[in-house]
């Protein structure tokens, strides 16, 4: 099974942003992992690409995850093509409803950042941006779910990595794994720390890693690397903590360069990665919260993470 890489851009109209990495997997059956965000360009782009390659009737569009960079401009390829649309069964609500399904995760992070000290009406206009953004772009009207599975008479296969999302998944070719989000060069956003390591240890068997963005392809070394830069934040949120502090407090401990007064939905995701770290960090039984801060018992963890 032929693997080749194509890196999607991320559209102009919406300012910066990262390219997403889709991959074309060719052999009995053509298959696309992942697709990138939706945009005139992107459509103009990813059908030259794929007729180049002599593989715009592809069979099926393979998600990753089920976040908007990895899906959206697959629903203009389902349309295009008709090739089958598949996604974890853990991840599907947000293809049938995104914009929903991420305010309620908003509503779960406004509840904690506001507790923790950071300005609501900054949170208000984080969530119109978000929702309106989310809004706007295609999501497929069909597609099928997979919990693991088969493809192409065995040559293809998925695996469960949770812990960027509930439903991440790796696409296995022999001894690669692209594994979307799972991993990603110097960090990667995480919504359940405890089941991330976990999917981190199921990489390191893996020859070639190729991730959903940045370089590719990684090998066990880069995730070893990645398990050592969470248990580094880990320990940051212990040593800020010992003396009790806010999520307000931990976050711009952690992220020095941020701007709590610019660009307000740009808070959301180092917010939700600490609220992740704290959430690993208290069912491990090292910090407790009281009233609104939270205090560590130690400075370092004491025993591995997985």
């Amino acid at each position: 099974m032929k693997i080749t890489q194509i890196r999607v851009p991320f559209p102009s109209e919406y300012g910066s942003g990262r390219r997403t990495n889709a991959y074309l997997l060719e052999g009995e059956i053509k298959i696309l992992v992942d697709s990138g965000l939706d945009s005139e360009e992107n459509r103009r782009f990813i059908r030259k690409t794929l007729e180049k390659a002599g593989a715009w009737d592809l069979d099926l569009i393979l998600l990753t995850h089920g976040h908007l960079d990895h899906f959206s401009l697959g629903a203009y390829l389902q349309r295009e093509t008709g090739a089958a649309l598949m996604v974890h069964k853990a991840d599907s609500e947000m293809l049938a409803d995104y914009s929903s399904h991420y305010s309620r995760l908003f509503e779960e992070t406004y509840e904690h950042a506001v507790e923790g000290g950071f300005d609501p009406g900054l949170l208000g206009e984080a969530k119109i941006k978000l929702i309106t953004a989310a809004s706007i772009l295609s999501s497929p009207t069909v597609y099928e779910t997979f919990t693991e599975t088969r493809f192409a008479g065995g040559a293809v296969r998925t695996i469960h990595l949770p812990g960027h999302t509930d439903g991440s998944a790796g696409v296995v070719v022999d001894e690669a794994v692209l594994c979307g989000d799972a991993a990603i060069e110097g960090s990667t956003a995480v919504k359940d720390l405890k089941e991330e390591f976990n999917s981190l240890e199921k990489l390191k068997v893996f020859n070639k890693i190729y991730p959903g963005h940045e370089r590719s392809p990684l090998a066990r070394a880069d995730i070893e690397t990645l398990e050592a830069h969470f248990v580094s934040r880990l320990e940051e949120v212990l040593h800020v903590t010992k003396g009790g502090a806010t999520l307000k407090d931990i976050v711009v401990s952690l992220y020095k360069g941020i701007n709590m007064d610019q660009a307000s939905y740009r808070l959301i995701l180092p917010i939700n990665q600490v609220i992740a770290y704290l959430k690993y960090l208290e069912a491990e039984g090292h910090v407790e919260k009281r009233g609104r801060r939270w205090h560590s018992f130690r400075e370092r963890l004491a025993s591995p993470v997985v």
